[in-house]
């Protein structure tokens, strides 16, 4: 809770970290300082904005949640590199390069609750992380959600909204041969620099007996702020990853039947648009363009969802993703491949403790490092043991695939066992233990890609945190 002497605490606390920084230069101000800063100021301004409610709180239908956590982590190879860069390339990301991670997310959440036809949430929860041996993928990621729902007889309805804007390096990663931009883009790497992304979905179900039909529609931009480099402003042996910006559209309808209180089965529609915009051309690397990989697409889909059993819950949806490319494409491209688009959880239940996850996803989208598709696959497998109702265990395995579209010759299998334990003290403290682990196999021979090699890596990252609800 937020409280007058809070928010005094906080704003003095932000004013010491202004004058250190109005004292220094602007090249030699830290990036962790300055980003202490910004979130003291920024954790100052939702206490300010959430003290009053306190007071409303039982007068109106507002309802709100603050809560701190704080992580502590060390990961084994923060540039995802096993191999390191030659000897005449200064600058390159090193391999293996190790840290620890310091990462604090304060968290407010408001609520407003009219009654079953109206109801309003909203978030707000930065992640200041700071690595303490690799100062250029500190970052501050700030989170927005927002969301409405409400129900009218027939009618149930959801609209949902994340933003997330990430204040973080402004330059894209920077390898070497014999290195290799790493596996399927280096997500990680990607997740520490300046982007804008948004994430919206609408469903709105109307019932007629056993019969619905559900309107929805779904959308992802991704606007990456790095600085974008042509092939000629690089010189050999350096590898610069630019990002590019990405957006998928789509909309469209399910039509379903009620084959018992808790389950149904139904038919879908989807019709869509991915867009991948400007970067160094696939034709002409020495010159920027819009890519030739924007496409519409039509997806025919069945599924079923519900708890046909006690012990089961399906949420499986799939089916044939047909495409249609806009532009010319380059020699080698199958335009007419029909792909397939899988979203599918299946929870099952064998005891009261113990709850085993199954989950596969699929689907086709535009890469974020280079002008081209590929299918991004996940398989796995979560077993959550409940041995108290202080302490929770979970174990996982996940495979995750990024299987490009010749004539890009590149397919990276990440295997990733996990394991954690979670502790809770009591209403306010949480704590949390967790380990994984990630190797990568490049399935594409050197023969046809030299350097396919230098994309795969491992990567040890061990964590604890801390987390008081207030």
């Amino acid at each position: 809770m937020c409280s007058e002497q809070d928010y005094m605490r906080t704003m003095n606390q932000t004013m010491r970290f202004s004058r250190v920084n109005a004292v220094g230069s602007v090249t030699t101000t830290p990036i962790w300082q300055k980003t202490i800063s910004r979130s003291a100021f920024a954790l100052a301004l939702g206490c300010a904005a959430f003290a009053p409610l306190r007071c409303a709180a039982a007068k109106t239908n507002w309802v709100y949640k603050v809560d701190l956590a704080v992580k502590e982590a060390y990961d084994s190879n923060v540039y995802l590199q096993d191999t390191a860069p030659t000897n005449t390339a200064p600058g390159a990301f090193p391999a293996k390069k190790d840290s620890w991670i310091t990462t604090l997310t304060p968290r407010l959440a408001v609520t407003y609750t009219v009654g079953d036809g109206f109801n309003a949430g909203m978030s707000y929860a930065p992640d200041l992380v700071f690595y303490h041996n690799a100062h250029t993928e500190d970052h501050f990621a700030h989170r927005f959600g927002l969301t409405f729902n409400g129900k009218a007889e027939r009618i149930l309805w959801e609209q949902a909204n994340a933003f997330t804007y990430i204040d973080g390096d402004s330059l894209g990663p920077l390898f070497a041969r014999p290195q290799d931009v790493p596996a399927v883009g280096g997500i990680p790497l990607r997740e520490r620099r300046d982007a804008l992304v948004y994430r919206g979905s609408l469903k709105v179900a109307y019932s007629v007996g056993k019969f619905f039909i559900r309107p929805v529609g779904s959308a992802y931009i991704h606007d990456f702020r790095t600085q974008q480099k042509l092939a000629n402003e690089v010189p050999a042996p350096y590898i610069y990853v630019n990002f590019n910006d990405r957006q998928d559209v789509n909309g469209g309808l399910d039509f379903g039947y009620k084959l018992t209180d808790t389950t149904s089965v139904l038919v879908g529609y989807r019709y869509g648009r991915q867009d991948q915009f400007r970067g160094p051309s696939v034709f002409d690397p020495t010159r920027f363009a819009d890519s030739p990989y924007d496409s519409e697409y039509h997806r025919i889909l069945l599924g079923a969802e519900g708890t046909p059993v006690p012990w089961l819950r399906l949420a499986v949806l799939a089916g044939p993703d047909i495409r249609n490319w806009r532009n010319a494409t380059p020699s080698g491209f199958n335009r007419d491949e029909v792909l397939y688009w899988i979203d599918a959880t299946v929870t099952v239940l064998p005891t009261k403790a113990d709850t085993i996850v199954l989950l596969n996803r699929r689907y086709e989208q535009p890469a974020f490092t280079s002008q081209s598709v590929y299918e991004d696959i996940t398989y796995s497998v979560t077993w959550r043991h409940k041995f108290n109702d202080r302490l929770t265990g979970s174990a996982a395995f996940q495979l995750y695939i990024g299987d490009w579209q010749a004539p890009v010759q590149r397919e990276d299998w990440i295997y990733t066992p996990s394991v954690s334990l979670t502790y809770v003290y009591d209403k306010h403290i949480t704590a949390e233990l967790s380990y994984s682990y990630d190797w990568v196999e490049n399935k594409v021979p050197t023969s046809i890609a030299p350097y396919a090699e230098g994309r795969e890596f491992t990567r040890h990252i061990v964590g604890l945190s801390l987390k008081y609800n207030f």
